[in-house]
């Protein structure tokens, strides 16, 4: 979360209106000289780094009432406690929630080394354990669920202010938000929160407005549950309800620019693959959803179009919310420039900044996304931020943090910064427990280095990874849907061969081949074919690729071990041997003794699903059924 250095006010939706243009003209200037800064940055590949990022929520168990609650005051309340701990290991930071904490370590990992998602793997238990030993007297929890079961619903939370418990009319009371379901209170104070949760309704000129489609049981009623007109949906009217679902994100540093736009368009297609495999939030606002991903939600959650911008017919048509899968691919590499590829909806842009960037000397491609990104508002303005600093990066990074892709190009966050270009990976959904964190971190990880070592090609049409990140939502669709692939990704025969362009500094040679754009060579395949592989395709799996890549480095027995039972446990998932997230929760509410066949997650259910997950995330049970046989017997100290 950018800008919480900074304590000033926000100015008002009205002042900032009047401010944009003149803002956005800094930020592309300021990104000018990013890139004129950093054009020329080399690093080598033996000291490039990476780390990962993951959002908890600070909860409470009503042992007396069995009920569950997010703690309000919770991130104020952990950071207090950890004041008094030694440790320089991890930093803890504020979220979008008051009861939300963000947690990561201190120094980054480096890629190359083979241990590395190992040592992450440690590290994301004993994160977890630092504070659930300090809070647990205090009847506090650290969770990692994906999204908090009952919020806005019922008695959901706790808090210190009693006048909160008062509240009768949140809507009137909720400046901000203006939701009907949770108090703008519940929303981190820094100024840059509230300020974004008002611009999003005021641009889009009313509340935000979620729709999620609600479980079909037995007994499901219409509408009766919200007291609203959505019959078999999950009404939601704040970005609590999106920016307050929690994920992992996992940041891989680039050795220069071209490498790192690279890594950027490889990674698009693989988010709604590593979603679905990931999918871990069922339930919303006390109900059971028909769908497992998150992605949608927090999409709708700060969505500030404006009506005429939905319409395809608007000059200013914007197809997809702030928060949406990746648009367009920004490398050069033959792979991802044939015709066809790279077929997202072209934003209407401001020809002047584009102009200006090409002129600096950037790509046809890398100036378009920049200047994407000034197509949107800025949400947040501070009021001692209206001048240009030539020495500061914050108009750009003010609009680079509020579009939310699925994979995030990041250039170095100042002009003297010794890190490098990086991108982000950010669709995974937060998994239950540091066993399956770990696998999903691993995963990633070792992808990495199998697209920087071996020359494989996971270009796909953009249109087809949309179809995919929609499909990634529905209700096991780790085993029930099929998703579009290439099948051709080593153009080999089977085996790997070495990537041509890690030899050459990341210069991409040679023309697209537009038969490798041919209808025939993509497929639609289940999750566990695209990460074993299909004789039907004569398609090698992404798993048995990092198999060679682990062969081929020599990694040792101790680490191949360590790397089997994560791998073991993603197929067995992929299969649908093991549940997902999603299908554990679904399975919890489905046959528990209190459920009533209506889609309703009641308190009572809801804290035995907390309490239950938290003794998994704190290893004091072991769920064969969810989580496999062997990682229990991993050494996570």
């Amino acid at each position: 979360m950018g800008f919480l250095s900074v304590i000033s006010n926000a100015l008002t939706w009205d002042e900032m209106e009047k401010a944009q243009d003149q803002i956005k003209l800094y930020g592309v200037l300021q990104a000018i000289k990013l890139y004129d800064t950093f054009k020329h940055l080399d690093k080598k590949l033996e000291d490039l780094k990476w780390g990962e990022e993951l959002e908890y929520h600070v909860g409470k168990l009503d042992h007396k009432d069995k009920k569950a609650k997010i703690v309000v005051e919770g991130y104020k309340k952990v950071i207090e406690i950890l004041k008094d701990i030694e440790q320089d290991e991890f930093d803890y930071q504020a979220e979008f929630g008051s009861w939300m904490v963000e947690a990561v370590p201190a120094k980054p990992y480096t890629i190359y080394d083979a241990k590395g998602p190992i040592e992450a793997f440690k590290s994301l238990h004993r994160r977890r354990k630092i504070v659930n030993d300090e809070i647990f007297m205090t009847g506090m929890i650290m969770s990692s669920l994906s999204s908090w079961p009952n919020l806005g619903a019922g008695d959901f939370f706790h808090t210190e202010d009693d006048k909160l418990y008062d509240v009768t009319d949140y809507e009137e009371y909720n400046k901000a938000s203006n939701s009907e379901y949770i108090l703008d209170d519940m929303t981190n104070p820094h100024p840059r929160f509230p300020a974004m949760m008002s611009s999003v309704r005021e641009r889009r000129g009313k509340k935000v407005d979620i729709r999620v489609p609600l479980y079909p049981d037995e007994n499901t009623g219409e509408g009766k549950i919200d007291g609203h007109k959505t019959p078999g949906e999950i009404h939601m009217d704040s970005q609590h309800f999106g920016m307050g679902a929690s994920c992992v994100q996992i940041t891989f540093e680039a050795q220069n620019i071209e490498h790192a736009k690279y890594m950027h368009d490889c990674f698009i297609p693989l988010g709604p693959i590593v979603g679905a495999l990931g999918a871990s939030a069922p339930i919303y606002k006390g109900q059971l959803a028909n769908w497992d991903f998150r992605w949608n939600i927090i999409a709708s959650s700060v969505d500030s179009r404006k009506d005429e911008e939905l319409s395809p017919d608007h000059h200013n048509y914007m197809p997809k919310s702030r928060y949406a899968g990746m648009n367009h691919y920004l490398s050069d590499h033959p792979y991802f420039c044939g015709d066809g590829i790279n077929d997202g909806y072209k934003l209407k842009i401001n020809q002047e900044w584009f102009d200006k960037l090409k002129d600096s000397g950037m790509t046809d491609r890398l100036a378009y996304h920049f200047a994407s990104l000034f197509s949107h508002d800025s949400l947040v303005i501070f009021e001692d931020r209206l001048e240009f600093d030539p020495d500061s990066t914050e108009h750009f990074e003010n609009l680079n943090s509020t579009n939310w892709n699925s994979v995030r190009f990041k250039p170095p966050p100042s002009y003297d910064s010794p890190i490098g270009w990086r991108v982000e990976f950010r669709p995974v959904d937060i998994q239950t427990t540091d066993f399956e964190n770990g696998a999903y971190v691993a995963l990633l990880n070792l992808l990495t280095k199998v697209i920087n070592d071996f020359d494989v090609d996971f270009s796909l049409p953009i249109s087809l990874s949309d179809i995919n990140m929609e499909r990634a939502h529905e209700i096991d669709a780790v085993t029930k849907q099929k998703f579009w692939w290439r099948t051709n990704i080593v153009k080999e025969g089977s085996d790997y061969t070495k990537n041509p362009a890690k030899d050459n500094n990341w210069a991409f040679f040679g023309e697209p081949d537009q038969n490798n754009f041919d209808p025939s060579n993509f497929a639609e395949m289940t999750i566990a074919e695209i990460l074993e592989g299909s004789e039907e395709y004569s398609y090698k799996g992404l798993l048995p690729l990092i198999d060679e890549y682990m062969a081929l480095n020599k990694f040792s027995e101790e680490d191949l071990k360590f790397y089997n039972v994560i791998f073991k446990f993603l197929a067995q998932r992929g299969r649908g041997e093991v549940k997902t997230g999603a299908r554990y929760m679904r399975d919890f509410v489905l046959n528990h003794p209190d459920y009533q066949k209506d889609s309703v997650v009641n308190e009572k259910i809801c804290y035995d699903l907390v309490k239950e997950t938290t003794l998994l995330g704190a290893r004091l049970k072991w769920d064969e059924s969810f989580l496999g046989v062997e990682g229990e017997e991993l050494e996570y100290e």
